[in-house]
């Protein structure tokens, strides 16, 4: 288990649904039974420990870096599809957001890639 504290506010950007920050976890009060995106934000909590905190600043200089954050992120949260939504549908938004919310050089087409690589089993 990773050492974390979770807290249910909707003090977060506009855009986003959760955030972590080093071992705190805000959602927001919504989306207080996804998952999903629990497990996606614990995923950043992990890389911030196992970086010894360094993944704060490894984020914001480094875009392979984040890239492969996200990528992470982004595979641990399709492990838990809305049952209103199948994984590959799933996984295509999903690669929307990598390859257009992070200023990351990455296409739609290349966040696919990505994203599907832990998941080929379901194609």
């Amino acid at each position: 288990m990773i050492p974390c504290i979770i807290i249910y506010t909707n003090k977060l950007p506009a855009n986003n649904a959760g955030c972590a920050n080093a071992f705190i976890i805000r959602i927001r009060p919504d989306k207080k039974g996804d998952r999903g995106l629990l497990e996606h934000e614990k995923c950043h909590v992990e890389q911030w420990w196992s970086t010894f905190g360094l993944h704060s600043v490894l984020y914001l200089i480094s875009k392979k870096y984040r890239q492969g954050a996200e990528v992470c992120a982004y595979r641990a949260q399709l492990q838990y599809p809305p049952a209103s939504l199948d994984v590959k549908r799933y996984r295509d938004i999903y690669s929307i957001f990598i390859a257009n919310d992070y200023g990351l050089p990455i296409s739609k087409g290349e966040a696919v890639k990505l994203l599907s690589t832990a998941n080929s089993t379901e194609e």
